[in-house]
C-alpha cells in the first residue's frame, strides 16, 4: 500500500535531490540501527515524506555524514542521521509495516501476512514498548478497518486509514523541538489524515483489476471501472488540496522546498500516471 507519496525528482534541484536521497538512506540506515538489517525492507518514500516533514520543522538538523550503502558499499554518498525524526520515521516504518502483516495474516493474504509478522516479531515487540499508546490505537484503528473490509464495499474504509496515519503523524509532531509546537500539534494530524485516505484510495484504484479477478475486497468494486475513476480522482485531488493547505501553514525551518514539490507535483504527478495506468518512475 506504501509508496505513493514521493517527489517529483525532475523539478527538484540537484542539491535538494541529493538531500532527500540523504533522508531516505538514513532513515534505511537508522532502520538497521534501531531493528537490525532485514526490517530495511520496510523503508518507504511515504515514511521518507514524514522524516523529512519532521526535520523541516525541527530547531536543529540531522547530521550529515559520507557512508557506503548495502546496495553501493563502495561509494560513499551523503546520509542524514542522529536526529529524533529519523528515529521516529524508523519506528513508525516497523509500526505500519508489523501491523499490517498482523492484519493480512488474519485476513486477506494469510500466508504472506504470517510470513512477514514472523520476520517483523521481534521488531514489532520493540516498537510496541517503544510507543505502547500509539500501537493500541493503530490496534483498535486496524480492526475497525478489517471489520469494515468484511462487508459491502465501502470508500468510508478510506478515512478509517486516513485517521491510522493521523495517529502517526500526531505522535511525530509531540516530538518535535519547535516554537510553535502547539501549531504543530494541531495541523500535522490533519495532513496525516489527509495523506492516508489519499494513499488508500489510490492503491484501492491501482489494485482494482487485480481484485476482482482475485475476488478481493476493494471498495471500489461498488463502482464500475469509469466510475471509480471518476470518483476516485475527485477525492484524490480534494485531499491533495488539503494537503498543500495545511503545508502551507507550517513554519519550516529547513527543506521548504522538498515538501512543497512532493506536495504540489508529487502527489497530483503519482495521481495522474496511476489512474492512467503506469507504472511509477524509479527515485
Amino acid at each position: 500500500m506504501f509508496g505513493y507519496v514521493r517527489p517529483e525528482k525532475e523539478l527538484l534541484l540537484m542539491r535538494d535531490f541529493n538531500r532527500y536521497r540523504s533522508i531516505y538512506c538514513g532513515l534505511c540506515k537508522t532502520i538497521k540501527e534501531r531493528y537490525g538489517n532485514l526490517p530495511r525492507l520496510t523503508v518507504t518514500y511515504d515514511m521518507t515524506f514524514l522524516a523529512t516533514l519532521l526535520l523541516s520543522l525541527s530547531r536543529e538538523d540531522s547530521e550529515i555524514v559520507r557512508e557506503g550503502c548495502l546496495l553501493n558499499p563502495m561509494t560513499k554518498k551523503a546520509i542524514s542521521k542522529n536526529h529524533p525524526a529519523l528515529d521516529f520515521a524508523a519506528d513508525g516504518s516497523i509500526i505500519l509495516a508489523y501491523y499490517s502483516a498482523l492484519d493480512n495474516a488474519q485476513d486477506e493474504k494469510p500466508v504472506k501476512g504470517r510470513f512477514q509478522s514472523l520476520l517483523l516479531k521481534r521488531s514489532g515487540e520493540k516498537v510496541r514498548r517503544l510507543h505502547p499508546e500509539l500501537s493500541v490505537k493503530i490496534e483498535v484503528i486496524l480492526q475497525e478497518l478489517s471489520e469494515i473490509e468484511k462487508g459491502d464495499y465501502d470508500p468510508a474504509a478510506a478515512d478509517i486509514f486516513g485517521r491510522l496515519l493521523a495517529e502517526v503523524f500526531a505522535e511525530g509532531a509531540r516530538l518535535l523541538d519547535h516554537p510553535d509546537r502547539e501549531l504543530l500539534i494541531r495541523v500535522l494530524p490533519d495532513v496525516g489524515f489527509a495523506l492516508g485516505k489519499w494513499i488508500y484510495l489510490l492503491d484501492a484504484f491501482d489494485d482494482r483489476e487485480d481484485d476482482l479477478h482475485n475476488k478481493q475486497w476493494n471498495p471500489l468494486l461498488k463502482f464500475s471501472e469509469p466510475d471509480s475513476r471518476n470518483f476516485v480522482e475527485e477525492i484524490l485531488r480534494e485531499c491533495e488540496e488539503e494537503v498543500d493547505r495545511l503545508l502551507a501553514l507550517l513554519p519550516y525551518q529547513r527543506d521548504g522546498v522538498i515538501i512543497g514539490n512532493i506536495a504540489t507535483i508529487g502527489l497530483p504527478g503519482t495521481r495522474e500516471r496511476v489512474l492512467a495506468g503506469n507504472e511509477l518512475p524509479r527515485i
